[in-house]
């Protein structure tokens, strides 16, 4: 039964039943939903490539080496969680649906050395709770398989290592018991499925923390706000956005009431539309553009809300993948579960929208001429490096045609560089406007502590398509007010980006970076790769091009030595106007 309501979800895990009275495996698959499932793999020919997809990885796993004690920037047990999650997760699955042994006995070997670890490195607790979610996955699914004396060893772990932890995190409202960003999702989420497999053996936690889990996921929703686009970037709403959809998954079947919120279903469109025609992501923040496989989460939620939008869209893609990789599909950890949530063919097939505006802490603007894979695609944002993750690209765009990415965002840096999260945060070139596709006035950096740049006015149907943006808040003390604007031709793919600047300190620098070949000619400049051309045109105000190397300041930075910047210098007026068009 399915609740809306957010403050009854606060006292829901008092209700009747009790977390302890529920058979195992009370985890998303239920014993009584495996029929269905086969059933799926019968009808449907996308759940079974899928499914075998899967399977090979379990036959990986079997030759993998098991999760240790191995922290190697001396703060993170993270990859280990997560290679522990994969391993489990991939052989219960595989046993569950194919029955073999084998399987049964390689998730166990995993069980046991994650359990004998020393402790699951609570002072990082993203590394506890995907640990917990890891092992609270085996126990459940392998339960009525186990010895009693393997029950009692991950109810032990999960316990000690993961529940105790946790409820002295919460019960001193640590930072992530509140909804700040995926930490809350993540943390809030694994140990919610970890307390409700160990309820009834949990020494009175799991009721508990399994009320303050949901209640702490539930309330994240208002990271969406006010439209879908998550602030952390893509990347991260694979990562925040699957623990979320994990946890509200597990509920069915656990007979518990969630909050049916509308703002995640505009997430999952937000998703579909930052991913380009050749699969790479809009990368914003402290992200890389990966070639994108849709997520159990994105799965769920066109299944969840009945979406025929996202459902075309996720089968599509996932198919695309299998193509693309000869069917040896690896989405992760917790892909099994894609399996699980597929959405079916949807009955009616309506075109999908090939423009849209999202507002919130990151604005974001995302044009293109179709669907397929060689269409033109270009995608924009606003808003702030204040933000959870957050750069200084405000402004920045990319662009994608022919099949080929031609501007880039480069991506994140080293996370375990002195002081990225903290006081030298600004000193690394990835991070700064100089490394983005973006404006630098005067030589100064944008305004780390800036308020959202929104936008202020948008054209989404008709000719030409358009997003204005008021970068201002963004320069302020390098310019009196900057705003830039796109214009999309739905038909050609052609760009034209506009910038008004007024009264800028110092000369204007217009940047943007490629991995293609790049030739000055004139006013213009031709990038080539992969058989293809497109072209950079300076066609209004003043300004020379010119090409850099993208190499940082220091050499503990990446060196970025497969991009260059096409570079417009403007001098220094009153009022500066530059139109830069792209031309596929």
């Amino acid at each position: 039964m399915w609740k809306s309501g957010g403050i009854w979800l606060a006292t829901l895990a008092l209700g009747a039943g009790g977390l302890a009275e529920k058979p195992h495996p009370r985890l998303w698959l239920p014993k009584s939903s495996e029929g269905a499932l086969r059933e799926k793999f019968a009808k449907d020919p996308l759940t079974t490539r899928l499914q075998a997809a899967v399977m090979a990885e379990a036959g990986r796993v079997l030759k993998a080496r098991t999760c240790r004690y191995d922290i190697p920037d001396g703060k993170r047990l993270l990859a280990q969680s997560r290679l522990a999650l994969h391993n489990i997760m991939h052989s219960a699955w595989a046993w569950r649906i194919g029955g073999e042994e084998k399987f049964r006995l390689r998730a166990i070997t995993e069980l046991e050395a994650a359990c004998a670890l020393k402790d699951w490195n609570p002072s990082h607790f993203l590394d506890t709770a995907e640990m917990a979610t890891a092992v609270a996955t085996g126990y459940d699914w392998l339960h009525d398989t186990l010895t009693p004396e393997q029950r009692a060893m991950c109810e032990r772990a999960i316990i000690e290592k993961a529940l105790k932890p946790a409820k002295a995190f919460y019960d001193k409202g640590g930072w992530w018991s509140n909804p700040r960003n995926n930490w809350s999702q993540v943390c809030g989420s694994g140990i919610a499925l970890a307390a409700a497999a160990v309820a009834g053996k949990d020494e009175g936690l799991a009721e508990n923390l399994f009320g303050r889990g949901l209640t702490l996921v539930e309330s994240c929703v208002k990271l969406y706000q006010p439209d879908g686009m998550y602030p952390e970037g893509p990347g991260y709403w694979h990562y925040g956005t699957n623990y979320h959809v994990m946890l509200l998954a597990a509920c069915r079947p656990l007979d518990r009431p969630i909050t049916d919120n509308a703002i995640l279903e505009k997430s999952g469109g937000a998703m579909m539309q930052l991913t380009s025609p050749t699969r790479l992501a809009f990368n914003f923040a402290d992200g890389h553009a990966r070639r994108e496989t849709p997520s159990p989460a994105q799965c769920w939620l066109a299944t969840h809300f009945k979406d025929a939008s996202q459902a075309r869209y996720v089968r599509g893609l996932l198919t695309r993948a299998l193509d693309e990789a000869d069917g040896k599909l690896n989405g992760g950890g917790y892909f099994p579960l894609a399996v699980l949530w597929l959405p079916g063919p949807p009955a009616a097939e309506k075109p999908l929208p090939t423009a849209a505006v999202y507002g919130g802490e990151q604005s974001v603007a995302i044009f293109r001429t179709g669907w397929d894979a060689n269409a033109a695609w270009f995608a924009i944002k606003g808003g702030t490096p204040a933000a959870s993750h957050g750069h200084m690209d405000v402004g920045s765009f990319v662009y994608d045609a022919h099949g080929v990415r031609w501007i880039h965002d480069l991506g994140s840096e080293n996370y375990n560089l002195p002081g990225y999260f903290g006081s030298n945060r600004w000193s690394y070139f990835r991070l700064q406007n100089r490394s983005h596709n973006t404006l630098e006035i005067n030589g100064k950096l944008q305004n780390a502590e800036a308020e959202p740049c929104p936008i202020v006015s948008s054209t989404l149907c008709g000719g030409p398509l358009a997003a204005i943006f008021d970068l201002s808040d963004a320069y302020a003390g390098a310019a009196e007010k900057v705003v830039r604007g796109a214009r999309f031709d739905a038909r050609t793919g052609i760009v034209r980006i506009e910038d008004q600047i007024t009264k800028p300190s110092g000369q204007v620098v217009w940047r943007a970076f490629t991995a293609a070949a790049a030739e000055i000619q004139g006013d213009q400049v031709i990038l080539k790769k992969d058989g293809h051309q497109i072209t950079l045109r300076r066609t209004s105000g003043t300004g020379t091009w010119s090409i850099t190397d993208a190499k940082p300041p220091t050499p503990a930075e990446n060196q970025n030595s497969e991009f260059r910047a096409v570079v417009l210098t403007i001098p220094q007026a009153d009022q500066v106007s530059a139109i830069v068009e792209i031309r596929p």
